[in-house]
């Protein structure tokens, strides 16, 4: 008698829509920074001051807080396929609207519905991808779409800028809503119409559960172990607290870092889109790199990367006429913005109770969105107030309150997980 399998036949990969997902999530994140690139156009064109165009930022990220919840739990019935093409050409029309606003008013109009529109599309892909693969393709998927994200700040900012050099930025502005018409057909085309969750049918096979990056240390005889953390929901509280701090601080000033580049470094305007795309090109490589560099110890990588953030911040605000200080200076702090994401989503899964990691997630969610709004926020009063210049030491001093307070954190989680005798 031929034997038989219980196991299911593997889902093909689907590398197309993955792919497609992906261009999605890169458009998405483009329409959320490019003011950052085009601020002095944008300023000058509306006949805002650079602090206004900053304070699109804060009013974008707020929104994405204060509407994803509501309108996700309204548009929950709605199939996904039609849900992210539905918000790709809601990108499109609020990116239009900016595009060919009059005035700096319906510029702000324009973004809040753009931003309602970037908090659904962030709510709805992460899951949408999971459903389209199985769990043992789950990873590299997640990689796929979510490098759309980070190919962004690499591509999308720095090329944006560079085009709205040439040809204006609501011309830059319009090219983007186009290729969201363009990327909303293809999901049309290429999401399948149904999706729907493979069970696991394989037997089942018990395995060590997966660690977030962290600490093993060794005890005498025991040999290495992983530490047993604490895990509570005021842990899970202190950190977001920390990363918005964080964001808070590297907001203030990326936020204004074109006006920073052309006035205090005087760098050239031609070779701002080249500095934009160094500080991308890092970060996007620091981020491929975080797990074979801090695997199992992320207190280093923590360090590491507030290092390079308040080194990099440093030669900026210290050094500013001398430019090989400000490339590498820029370097730095990408690479240091790069690290960090993936070791602060690692911190999270080690702290979070295990009943409470989606809510979790979505408090950290929120508080990364406040960290950016704030520091956009934060950035504009100091540079109305103060000027541009003021802005670097906001940074420096928020990020390295934050650096404190999560070195602090770390020891006191260190500590405890020392003193939790090993499970025998």
């Amino acid at each position: 008698m031929p034997e038989t399998s219980s196991r299911a036949p593997e889902r093909p990969f689907p590398l197309i829509p993955l792919i497609t997902l992906a261009a999605a999530t890169f458009l998405s994140v483009t329409v959320e920074m490019l003011p950052t690139g085009l601020m002095p156009l944008m300023s000058a064109g509306l006949g805002a001051s650079e602090s206004q165009v900053g304070l699109l930022m804060t009013i974008f990220a707020f929104t994405v807080v204060a509407l994803s919840t509501p309108l996700v739990y309204l548009l929950q019935r709605v199939p996904k396929r039609i849900l992210l093409v539905g918000v790709l050409t809601a990108f499109a029309i609020g990116t239009i609207g900016t595009a060919f606003a009059p005035s700096y008013t319906i510029v702000v109009l324009t973004r809040i519905f753009t931003g309602a529109a970037h908090g659904v599309f962030w709510a709805t892909v992460t899951s949408y991808t999971g459903a389209l693969v199985t769990s043992k393709q789950l990873t590299k998927a997640v990689s796929i779409t979510g490098g759309g994200g980070g190919l962004a700040f690499v591509l999308g900012v720095p090329l944006g800028t560079a085009l709205g050099q040439v040809l204006g930025w609501r011309t830059t502005f319009f090219a983007i809503a186009a290729l969201c018409v363009l990327v909303a057909a293809l999901l049309w085309f290429v999401l399948p119409k149904r999706v729907e969750e493979q069970p696991e049918t394989s037997a089942i096979e018990v395995v060590p559960a997966p660690q977030p990056i962290g600490n093993v240390e060794k005890t005498g005889l025991d040999g290495p172990r992983v530490p047993r953390p604490t895990r509570s929901m005021y842990l899970v509280a202190l950190l977001i607290l920390l990363c918005a701090l964080t964001m808070a601080g590297n907001y203030s000033f990326y936020s204004y870092i074109s006006p920073y580049l052309l006035g205090i470094v005087s760098l050239p305007p031609e070779w701002l889109a080249t500095a934009l795309f160094a500080f991308g090109i890092t970060s996007a490589l620091a981020t491929m790199i975080t797990g074979l560099l801090f695997s199992n110890r992320s207190t280093l990588g923590l360090a590491v990367a507030y290092a390079c953030m308040l080194l990099g911040a440093g030669s900026l605000a210290f050094a500013p006429q001398v430019l090989p200080l400000v490339v590498v200076g820029l370097g730095l702090w990408g690479a240091g913005m790069g690290f960090l994401p993936t070791l602060l989503q690692s911190r999270l899964l080690a702290v979070a109770p295990r009943k409470h990691r989606d809510l979790s997630s979505a408090l950290y969610t929120s508080g990364f969105n406040l960290g950016i709004g704030s520091g956009a926020f934060i950035g504009g009063l100091l540079l109305d107030d103060y000027g541009i210049w003021s802005v670097a030491p906001a940074f420096l001093t928020l990020v390295g309150c934050a650096f404190i307070g999560m070195m602090v954190m770390d020891i006191r989680q260190r500590r405890a997980a020392v003193a939790t005798p090993p499970i025998r």
